[in-house]
C-alpha cells in the first residue's frame, strides 16, 4: 500500500505498479492508462495492451493510510465500460430469468 500523500493526483503513482500487461507481460505505454470514473474516495482506469489487445480495470482507492489497487482482466473496451456504468443495475427478476434461460435444455440450441 502506498502512502497517501493527500493530493488529488497521488493515485497516478499507485499506476506505476500497473506497468505490465498481465496477459502478455508486455510493459504498457504512459498513455495506455485511461481513467473513466473519479469518484472522492476511488478512481477507475482503463488500460489496453498495445501488443496484445487485451483490456484491464483498476480500481484504485484513497484511504487515510495509503493508496490500495484492486484490478481484473476483462473483455471490455473502454466504450464497453462507459457505456455499461451508466445502464441501471440488474433486478433480482432479470437475474432469476438469465438463470433460468442458461439452465434451460435447449439453451444452446438458440444461437446454432
Amino acid at each position: 500500500m502506498l502512502p497517501n500523500n493527500g493530493k488529488d493526483d497521488s493515485w497516478r503513482k499507485t499506476l506505476k505498479f500497473i506497468s505490465r500487461c498481465p496477459v502478455c507481460g508486455q510493459d504498457y505505454r504512459s498513455a495506455a492508462g485511461k481513467l473513466f470514473l473519479n469518484e472522492s474516495e476511488a478512481r477507475f482506469v482503463h488500460f489496453t495492451c498495445d501488443h496484445c489487445r487485451s483490456h484491464f480495470m483498476a480500481m484504485v482507492m484513497m484511504m487515510p493510510k495509503g493508496t490500495s489497487t484492486v484490478g481484473m482482466v476483462t473483455d471490455l473496451s473502454l466504450k464497453d465500460v462507459q457505456k455499461l456504468y451508466k445502464m441501471p443495475p440488474l433486478t433480482v427478476d432479470e437475474t432469476i430469468e438469465a438463470h433460468k434461460l442458461i439452465n434451460s435444455p435447449d439453451f444452446l440450441k438458440k444461437f446454432n
